[in-house]
Parts: C-alpha cells; structure tokens; sequence
C-alpha cells in the first residue's frame, strides 16, 4: 500500500469506492439498503470536494494500482475539516483508514483537526478516539418531506446572500464558533448556476443574525453549513430554507440534540430522525456561542 494524492481522472473511481463502502455497511450492519445500487449519484462528492479544494485527498492505492481507500481534507485558517473517509468493503482490517489519517494529521501541521461522523458507526469512532479525536456535539439527522406548495410561514429579515456579504458571514462565524471559512462563502456564492443556495437573516438595523447554506443538487438535497445567534434564528433559516429551495422534495438538515427548542420545532414541521451524528475535534475546541448546523458536502467545519 502507498500513499498518493487523487488524481483529476479518479472522480468515477472515487464516487463507485465511496458508494461501495457506505451501501456495504449499511446493508451489513444495519439491514438498509438506503443507498440503492447506482454509484452515480456519488460523483457530486469528488467532484464538489476536488472543486473546493484541489488535491486534498489522501488515496491508499494497492500494489496493482487499485483504490483501497481515500479521506478528503479541507485546509482553512482556523482549522482542517476532515471530509468523507471510504474505505473498499473488501481492504478491512489492514490499517487503512488509520494511514490516511495520520497522513491528514501530518498535512495539519498543529492546526486541530474536526469532523462529523455517524454515531452508529463504531469501528470509525473508535479510530477517531484512539486517534485522539473527542466528540463535542452530537447532532440528530432530520428528513422531511416538503409540498409541493412549500411550509406556511413568513420569514421577515430574510434574504439571498450576495457576495458582498462573505466578510460578515465570516466574521460572525469566526465571534460564535472561532472558525473561518471565507473560501467556502465564496465558493458557494461564486455562480447562480450552482447547486449551492444561501440564505441570511438580519434584525431591522441590518446586523447580521445567521446564515445557512444548502445543497440543492438532485443527488444531495441537504442544508448546512450554517450558524446563528439562537435557536430562533436558526429555525427561521431552516424553515425559510426549506419552503423557498426544497419544495416537492426531501432534504436532510443536522440539528444539535441540545437545541431543544429547535428541535421541538422541527417535529412541529413534521420532521423524523433518521440518524445521529457526531461532531469531534483533535486539539483544541474554541467555545461555541452560537448554533452550529454542520453539513455533509462539503464538510469543511
């Protein structure tokens, strides 16, 4: 086995490695087949990943050239958020997802690195823990389903996010979680052709409250990432999110299980479990003011 970085041409390999690992797991382990049998979906990962950060991402290769296994990376200012960790259904048990790692950690340099990963997958918590990574949030994966006609409601303070508004957007995230992403706004903000939607909520002196990104691509309908104040401004965001970008269809969003009240509202909507998930870092955790609504693709936070 050899460590290398993902090569341009890999995206398809990448999207049929990360399907194979996650369908075999689920349908093993939990008796889900939730993932269905068409890899193709999966492209949106690599390609949302090698578009926001090239050559991030560590590939295990076989002696015969074969992809054992991949984990992205997203270098940032404050912080490397670790993305999606795959490896083959059938390189178990040799270390794999353990080299890549420490391969990430080595890129880090000092700078902590954070992830969010699923609570019930018990091999990968105990490699985060052993490698020294603590959970500090757990998160519940809410679904719903949305009419056609959207969710009733008014979203007064409400608005697009524009270009102009990256230095805030990362300005608040940097006072109520101490992470910077500016590239990430910028990236999702930088083509109205892109799947990518964001949304902020302002009080009447125009102060910026929150925000909340969303994918709407057909094979990714999932908010996040987002921040706010509170848990009233985050459900403001969350349903405006939802009424204006998702109707006819069923995204999944993150909530974090002490957000109680937040989470009160989401069943109010109508919104069911359907996982939990659990945000960890390895080395220092700045203190969160603020709600943190965290996001599979991409996951740089």
């Amino acid at each position: 086995m050899k460590l290398r970085r993902l090569l341009p041409h890999e995206g398809p390999a990448s999207a049929r490695l990360i399907h194979a690992a996650l369908d075999t797991w689920y349908r093993r382990n939990l008796n889900s087949a939730k993932f269905g049998d068409a890899w193709e979906p999966f492209q949106v990962i690599p390609d949302t990943y090698e578009a926001l950060d090239p050559g991030c991402c560590v590939v295990a290769e076989d002696a015969d050239g074969s992809l054992l296994g991949h984990a992205f990376y997203h270098p940032r200012p404050t912080h490397v958020g670790v993305g999606i960790v795959a490896t083959h259904p059938n390189a178990g048990g040799r270390g794999i997802a353990r080299a890549m790692l420490e391969e990430i950690i080595r890129v880090a340099d000092g700078l902590p690195l954070r992830l969010v990963s699923s609570a019930m997958n018990l091999d990968s918590f105990s490699l985060y823990t052993k490698l020294g990574f603590v959970p500090h949030e757990t998160y519940q994966d809410l679904t719903l389903e949305i009419p056609a006609e959207g969710l009733p409601g008014n979203f007064p303070g409400v608005r697009p996010a524009q270009l102009t508004d990256v230095p805030a957007m990362s300005d608040l995230e940097f006072r109520l979680s101490g992470l910077r992403r500016e590239h990430d706004f910028h990236f999702f903000l930088q083509s109205h052709d892109a799947p990518w939607r964001v949304m902020i909520l302002e009080n009447a002196g125009g102060e910026m409250l929150g925000f909340l990104a969303a994918s709407t691509h057909p094979a990714c309908p999932m908010l996040g990432p987002g921040i706010a104040i509170d848990e009233s401004t985050a459900a403001t965001l969350i349903h405006a999110c939802l009424h204006h970008h998702f109707k006819g269809r069923t995204p999944i969003w993150l909530v974090p299980v002490s957000a109680t009240q937040l989470v009160r509202q989401a069943y109010v909507w109508g919104a069911r479990n359907v996982e939990l998930h659990l945000a960890s870092t390895l080395g220092t955790h700045p203190p969160v003011t603020g709600i943190v609504l965290p996001t599979f693709l991409p996951e740089s936070g």
